[in-house]
């Protein structure tokens, strides 16, 4: 299942086939998954996240069909979370491990890492009854999801609308990253990670019609999301350790982690921050097609694309409404 637009295909055609492919992924993710809960659920949430990244794709020519597909796989990927500060605890734990060189506080980072591990578990065969009745409930919607995508009016879709769409994604990055600071609060930071994300998942998706800019900018975005991630995991830690010291069982080295932690925050913002400069900063221009034309927004009536161009019909348009919704997405970057 290639998550690409073909140069051989229509845009329209490509993007039924993108999402109905990701749509069955998920759908055998959930339907197996008992045997390895944790991978399963975390693969399905990452498609739900690719798929979500081609919804937002046509937010300026197919406004309404974008809305529908984004929140519906926002939901998928609600129906199916556990545990997720449990699973992130474990993560900062191996990130700090690397940057670990006293023994005795390797020696705490490893137990507290078992203890978070062996918490992840816990907190997922607690979850387990409910866990299963959500699940049933998801694949029922992805299989009735298969119906819909056939359905699809996207035949007058262009490649110039994607384009289009990746622009203004690009923008919010853009709008993400002019707004923070090292000093902004961790919030900021995490809702310009999922905007980065779902760029970096557009730049994958768009490489046969961009290959230099999929070449170059999306291990950027790619790095700048893992950068992002790996901060707010550890900001998690912090609070642990700061709330419920005593019941880490680690009596000793609490203070020095907590000061490792903050060190490594330091660090991970300020190298995101440089990594934002060097692709959304003033001095950088949007790649593609963002700006070529002016956006406009109209109800779908199954008339054609609603990116105004000399050889796209004429439609009742009226301007962009902001898009409010957050984009609330999971922490970890697809690998």
């Amino acid at each position: 299942m290639a998550y690409l637009i073909g140069t051989d295909e229509p845009a329209g055609k490509a993007v039924q086939r993108v999402l109905r492919e990701q749509n069955t992924w998920i759908l055998a993710l959930l339907s197996q998954w008992t045997t390895d809960p944790a991978d399963a659920i975390h693969r399905a949430r990452q498609a739900c996240k690719r798929a979500r990244a081609v919804a937002q794709l046509l937010k300026p020519a197919m406004p309404y069909v974008a809305r529908v597909e984004n929140s519906f796989y926002r939901d998928i990927q609600k129906r199916v979370a556990y545990a997720r500060d449990a699973e992130a605890l474990v993560e900062a734990l191996d990130y700090l491990e690397i940057g670990v060189t006293e023994p005795h506080l390797a020696e705490s980072v490893a137990m507290l890492r078992e203890s978070m591990a062996a918490r992840a578990i816990r907190e997922l065969e607690a979850h387990r009854a409910s866990l299963r009745d959500q699940i049933e409930v998801a694949c029922q919607l992805l299989g009735d999801a298969e119906r819909r995508l056939e359905r699809l009016p996207l035949a007058d879709l262009r490649r110039r609308d994607l384009r289009l769409g990746a622009g203004l994604k690009w923008e919010r990055c853009v709008a993400g990253f002019a707004s923070l600071s090292e000093a902004s609060a961790a919030p900021a930071f995490h809702a310009w990670r999922r905007q980065v994300k779902y760029a970096a998942n557009q730049t994958q998706l768009l490489a046969n019609l961009a290959p230099s800019r999929a070449l170059t900018i999306g291990p950027r975005l790619r790095e700048l999301a893992s950068l992002l991630g790996h901060a707010q995991d550890l900001e998690l830690l912090e609070n642990l350790l700061r709330q419920q010291p005593d019941a880490l069982r680690i009596d000793t080295h609490v203070q020095r982690l907590r000061q490792l932690i903050a060190t490594s925050l330091v660090q991970l913002r300020h190298r995101s921050l440089e990594v934002g400069s060097e692709l959304f900063g003033p001095e950088t221009n949007s790649p593609g097609e963002a700006t070529a034309a002016p956006v406009m927004e109209r109800q779908y009536s199954g008339n054609g694309a609603a990116t105004q161009t000399p050889d796209d019909p004429r439609s009742r348009s009226r301007p962009v409404i902001p898009d409010r919704d957050p984009n609330s997405a999971r922490r970890r970057q697809y690998r």
